[in-house]
């Protein structure tokens, strides 16, 4: 790789050597070369033109203020790579600044653990490849949002950059259909969010993390500024005051039209990484909550994906809450519904023979109605197997018992819903019970010549048979103890098609005879 002095190259363009400035009026291109700007601060005027290509690198060496300063055209692309390397080549802080965004290819900030690195431009910065966060904290110009953010185009990713120690203090933005992890925070604490891919690589979406109550903390980008956290939608009970996240769906930038402007963030999936909930609600009772201008909105109301069904993976610091994007929201924060209904310390299963006994225990029951037992082969597909009256109103040891009679041949599901007066319910944890020796859902006798019966015929939706040229020949949904009549039906060999209250379906063989 040849190294180009830039000091000497930039001395035929305009030099201004009193202020150790590299000063760029007109073209540069650094074609699979290497450009190091020593202790020289870069200036490129708004006539100035840098083209980086082929591999190129550009090592910026300059001094903490005003390292790199673009106003003019700064494009790389092909591999190129711009380094900041701290001043004169050790440890400190550097400024990415000026008023028009230069378009880094692969941008490494390099300049020491620890270090900041300041992006004042009032353009942001946009990185077309692969940004490498090996400094500490990364800031950009909150006041100008969306305008001033470190952008991720379409296809471009990061390392580094998601601890309490290095991230970015400021908006991030996210060009593309790719899914994401803005690795913000608050310049002490991460509080990163992760979307799902987005439809369109024309989808543009900007996050910052703002600490501190919304009611009074100014959303720089919020119409209005200010989100009540008194003013909620029904079902949740409390909005957290410790902090939101801004969310900017599309493009809010006017002066570039072509940049990406599609996305509304309807149906992405948002994962927050939040802080220490233990003072504000049980994991249980967390909700991911939406301002949509008026009033926060709960958008954890799909099907949660932790266990008990819990939106929330814990509510300590850095766990993770989820929920489902609606249109119309311009900030994010963490809310909680009414407590659960009971306080549930114990759900346990263990097998007697053939049968599976399930029991529980509560210390508390505020209100609540009744135990549904459901039961599952797959944890997709769930089916209600019976109810148990709870006490209703207690403050001790309350213990209940269930015996599932009929439990399907390998791995049984069982999950407690429990159903407040009011209509409110949660789910329990999920506790599994395999059943080498229960009895099958086969059919017997086989071959048959009468009634076709299932020992397990409660845990069956519908029974098919086909004949032998896979013809449909009987169909049954409504199944009892009194069997299947198929007297009706010709002598020869059939498949039994059986289909679970789950969805699941199993097949076997059957003779018929006269």
């Amino acid at each position: 790789m040849k190294r180009i002095f830039i000091c000497c190259l930039l001395t035929m363009l305009c030099r201004h050597v009193a202020l150790a400035q590299l000063y760029n009026a007109g073209t540069v291109t650094n074609d699979g070369g290497l450009i190091s700007d020593w202790e020289n601060q870069w200036f490129n005027a708004s006539t100035g033109v840098f083209d980086g290509l082929n591999n190129g690198v550009f090592e910026h060496h300059g001094p903490s203020s005003q390292t790199f300063m673009n106003d003019g055209v700064y494009n790389a692309s092909g591999g190129h790579i711009d380094k900041f390397m701290g001043p004169l080549g050790t440890t400190g802080a550097q400024e990415i600044g000026g008023s028009v965004r230069p378009y880094f290819f692969n941008l490494e900030l390099i300049n020491g653990a620890g270090q900041l690195i300041e992006i004042t431009n009032s353009d942001g910065a946009n990185v077309r490849s692969l940004a490498t966060f090996s400094n500490g904290i990364t800031t950009t110009i909150r006041t100008a949002h969306q305008l001033g953010a470190l952008r991720f185009e379409d296809g471009a990713s990061y390392t580094g950059g998601n601890t309490d120690s290095q991230h970015v203090d400021g908006y991030v933005s996210k060009i593309g259909d790719d899914a994401f992890v803005f690795p913000v925070g608050s310049g002490t604490d991460i509080r990163t969010l992760e979307i799902s891919a987005p439809a369109a690589a024309t989808d543009h979406y900007s996050v910052a993390w703002i600490a501190g109550d919304p009611t009074s903390t100014t959303d720089p980008s919020g119409t209005p500024a200010q989100h009540p956290i008194a003013s909620f939608a029904t079902g949740l009970q409390a909005v957290s005051p410790v902090g939101q996240w801004d969310w900017i769906a599309g493009n809010t930038i006017t002066t570039e039209p072509v940049t990406p402007a599609t996305g509304t963030g309807e149906g992405l999936n948002i994962k927050v990484s939040i802080p220490d909930m233990t003072g504000f609600a049980q994991a249980g009772e967390l909700r991911l909550v939406g301002w949509n201008g008026s009033q926060w909105m709960n958008l954890s109301t799909g099907t949660a994906p932790y266990a008990g069904n819990s939106y929330a993976s814990g509510n300590t610091e850095n766990s993770i809450l989820e929920g489902t994007m609606i249109a119309g929201i311009t900030a994010i924060g963490i809310g909680r519904t009414p407590p659960l209904p009971v306080k549930l310390i114990s759900f346990n299963g263990k097998k007697e023979g053939t049968t599976s006994i399930l029991t529980w225990e509560t210390t508390e029951e505020t209100n609540s109605d009744y135990f549904e037992v459901q039961h599952s082969i797959n944890g997709k597909k769930w089916h209600a197997i019976g109810t148990v009256a709870a006490t209703g109103e207690s403050s001790v040891l309350k213990g209940y018992r269930f015996s599932h009679a009929s439990p399907v041949e390998g791995e049984n599901l069982y999950r407690l819903r429990m159903v407040d007066r009011d209509g409110t319910f949660a789910y329990s944890v999920i506790r599994s019970l395999a059943f080498d020796d229960a009895v099958s859902l086969e059919p017997y006798p086989n071959p048959v010549s009468e009634k076709l019966f299932f020992k397990n015929y409660t845990q069956l939706k519908q029974v098919v048979l086909y004949n032998s040229s896979g013809r449909q020949v009987l169909a049954q949904k409504q199944l009892s103890g009194d069997g299947i009549d198929v007297r009706g039906l010709q002598p020869g060999l059939y498949v039994v098609s059986l289909t679970l209250r789950d969805g699941t379906v199993k097949t076997c063989k059957l003779g018929i005879t006269k």
